[in-house]
């Protein structure tokens, strides 16, 4: 017997490593879309040959050539084209698609004979489903040929994605360039493995190819478990169908998934195991999973009866837990293990999304009101030093932290600049504004209590501090582990300590239109763009300096923001 731990881990798009040989015999599977191969194989050359106007030219090739969605193809302008390299990408908010030269030519082109400035397409997205279907029929009257008539954006897309794999594109980038984001989404749109392709792969000492059976074992169980995911309320939810799927599949006897709490692994759910078993192997195993979850890194080792990889789950900055499958195989291969990295990273996706719709729409919550007095904390720090106060305005998300709008009283922003300059805690320092009693700083906070509790599952209610201490307010949902989120609040910071707990109502609801509504880039664009003055007249802060603390260039700011506001716009309207 064999026993594996698999990580759940969020999905990034550039951690997963899914071996070419691999997607070789996805093909295996399930059969290719006839009409887009079609289209690669000369079909959409005729589609083109088809359009009578600049304009549905351009959205045809924006839809087949670059991959775009009709949402996206309205929005696109000259501003949203980044070149890295001598590589063309277009941002079109989630993602940078690639441009060709060609299509980037073509867009230059059309902009000159219309003078546009704004969205290069000025039509609705319904329209832009329109022009490519009429296009689609007008080739099927031209040609005879009625599959034509099939032609739609969607298809346009996939013909995209599978013209990238057909020139040997690694799935991975196609991944992260096109409009798909699972592994199992790609699987019709791979080329199959015949003879030839197999020894012209495998040349020149090569490792032997890898069994169809365990690929299709572990691929089926990734695609079954999307629609579970998708449709899951519950964190409960996601446990369980994930273990009973893997124990119904064959050559996997049992599966477990086992969360970190404050009193360690617990188990959540087990299929085709008792829970005494689980506990028990986890026990016997016990220094093989504790390396693996002090290093955050995937640890294998033997056993007399079983060999065992443990592959920890980390959510941001948080360890969650253990997806533990036993088999009766003698080994499992490479394309397996990344298989079963992918399922664990999908799955990952899916519990960390369903923890954040809950906690958003919880009508209750649980409230914790901490005191601040440690010198390691950097607001209270400056606080002292310089005899002031501050008081939180407003956080964002960042790579390097949060970064936090803070109003400043009883000092200069010079002062407290030059401090933060002095102090690794804070990467980076911006004047925004003042009035008579107050100014407005922006500081990018890489070490604070502030980013240690919103990275635990935690909402930052209100953070005030004075010369003598701080006073953090912040909320989590009722049925979240406080114990786990206070012991690793007061562990990272010594002088932090828990004051108050109470139970209470959520007092912001603004968040859950923002998260249900606007992608996390568009949010965190627009929550800097508020707490930082932009909307303000005159400005306190210009699209470049807020471009460059969220690190992207100002048209990528652009074209968030822009995308947003008419989100929230529509939302409004439609409402009213």
């Amino acid at each position: 017997m064999r026993v594996f731990f698999v990580a759940i881990s969020d999905y990034t798009g550039n951690s997963l490593s899914i071996p070419e040989s691999l997607f070789r015999f996805i093909s295996y599977i399930r059969r290719m879309d006839g009409l887009i191969r079609f289209l690669c194989e000369g079909g959409y050359d005729c589609l083109r040959r088809a359009t009578r106007t600049h304009r549905s030219d351009v959205i045809v090739r924006l839809c087949g050539e670059v991959g775009l969605r009709p949402t996206e193809v309205v929005t696109v302008g000259l501003d949203d084209v980044v070149t890295v390299d001598g590589t063309r990408f277009l941002d079109v908010g989630n993602r940078e698609a690639v441009l060709p030269s060609a299509v980037a030519h073509a867009l230059r082109k059309y902009a000159r004979s219309v003078d546009a400035e704004g969205p290069l397409v000025s039509v609705s997205e319904r329209r832009v489903q329109m022009v490519v279907k009429e296009c689609g029929n007008r080739t099927a009257d031209a040609t005879g040929d009625d599959r034509f008539r099939d032609v739609s954006t969607r298809k346009l897309r996939a013909t995209h994605a599978m013209g990238l794999l057909r020139e040997g594109i690694d799935p991975r980038v196609v991944l992260a360039v096109t409009t798909y984001d699972r592994l199992s989404a790609l699987e019709p749109y791979l080329e199959p493995s015949g003879r030839e392709r197999i020894v012209a792969a495998f040349a020149g000492g090569r490792q032997p190819i890898e069994q169809p059976t365990q690929l299709h074992r572990t691929l089926s169980v990734a695609a079954d478990v999307g629609d579970a995911l998708a449709a899951a309320s519950a964190s409960s939810e996601i446990h369980d169908a994930v273990c009973a799927r893997l124990a119904e599949t064959e050559g996997y006897r049992f599966a477990w998934v086992a969360e970190t709490t404050g009193d360690g692994l617990v188990t959540r759910a087990h299929a085709g195991i008792e829970r005494e078993t689980v506990d028990r192997l986890l026990s016997d195993h016990a220094g093989l999973v504790e390396l693996a979850l002090e290093e955050r890194a995937v640890r294998a080792g033997d056993t007399p009866t079983a060999t065992v990889i443990a592959v920890p789950l980390i959510g941001g900055e948080t360890i969650r837990g253990l997806l533990g499958i036993g088999t009766d195989l003698d080994g499992v291969s490479a394309g397996e293990r990344d298989l079963l990295t992918a399922l664990g990273a999908q799955v990952g996706h899916a519990l960390v999304a369903v923890e954040r719709k809950r906690r958003l729409l919880a009508d209750t919550v649980t409230e914790l009101t901490f005191g601040v007095d440690s010198k390691e904390a950097p607001l209270p720090a400056a606080a002292q030093a310089l005899s002031c106060t501050f008081e939180l305005n407003g956080v964002v998300p960042v790579e390097e932290g949060v970064l936090c709008y803070v109003a400043a009283r009883d000092t200069t922003p010079d002062a407290v600049l030059d401090h933060a300059d002095a102090t690794d805690a804070v990467a980076n320092g911006r004047f925004v504004g003042e009035n008579n009693t107050e100014s407005l700083l922006e500081l990018t906070l890489g070490r604070s209590p502030i980013r240690t509790l919103t990275e635990t599952g935690g909402r930052i209610r209100s953070y005030t501090v004075d010369p003598r201490q701080g006073r953090l307010v912040g909320e989590l949902s009722t049925d979240a582990d406080v114990r786990a989120v206070v012991n690793t609040l007061t562990d990272a910071f010594p002088g932090v300590h828990l004051k108050a707990k109470q139970q209470g109502e959520r007092t912001v609801t603004t968040d859950t239109g923002l998260t249900e509504t606007l992608t996390d880039r568009q949010a965190a664009v627009l929550r800097s763009a508020y707490f930082g003055g932009y909307f303000e007249w005159p400005r306190d802060s210009t699209a470049e300096e807020l471009a460059d603390s969220l690190d992207i260039s100002s048209p990528t700011l652009h074209h968030h923001l822009r995308i947003a506001q008419q989100k929230l716009l529509r939302t409004i309207i439609e409402d009213a």
